[in-house]
């Protein structure tokens, strides 16, 4: 299964992703800052069977971000846990590729997997969260629909020890928004 976009398309991650690159992006400092993953130094065998675990658990959704332009691996962006009662999800993701920051990918990724999301899944509410200073990633959201539901005040700790405060961002499907 693949969701194509304008410059990125998603496909399944699997075990071959593992790659000293993947693990590079999880062991720098600038690209980590903003995930709890930061704290634990990452080797491929690690990864390695984190993309195993996860693609077991069918509340989750993992796929890896493809640039169209040159067909290289520039990040990651899952859908879990998905809650099938409430039928809720969190999207998490990763730009791994520093020279892909600033470029909209995140933007695209976010909205190709909340329209998978929404018409092949049929959830009724994606969530997110994110730091606050994380801007671009609060903007990405933002743009593709979600709003801004909660702050929750000095809830993370950067790793210079300044607290921040967390914003919890969620989006309903627009085509159950009115019931």
């Amino acid at each position: 299964m693949q969701l194509k976009g304008k410059n990125i398309y998603l496909r399944p991650l699997t075990e071959a992703d593992a790659t000293e690159t993947y693990v590079s992006w999880m062991n720098d400092p600038q690209v980590n800052q903003y995930l709890e993953s930061r704290f634990k130094k990452f080797t491929i065998g690690d990864i390695r069977s984190y993309i195993t675990e996860i693609n077991k658990d069918l509340n989750n959704v993992f796929f890896a971000m493809i640039s169209i332009d040159g067909d290289k691996h520039i990040g990651n962006i899952k859908l879990g846990p998905i809650n099938q009662y409430h039928r809720i999800g969190d999207i998490g993701l990763i730009i791994g590729d520093k020279t892909c920051w600033g470029k909209g990918y995140a933007t695209e990724a976010i909205g190709l997997l909340k329209d998978y999301a929404f018409n092949k899944l049929n959830l009724h509410k994606l969530t997110a969260g994110c730091y606050a200073d994380n801007i671009g990633s609060a903007k990405a959201f933002l743009k593709v629909g979600f709003v801004e539901e909660a702050r929750l005040a000095s809830h993370f700790r950067r790793n210079d020890d300044k607290y921040v405060d967390k914003i919890c961002l969620g989006m309903i499907n627009p085509a159950e928004a009115t019931k």
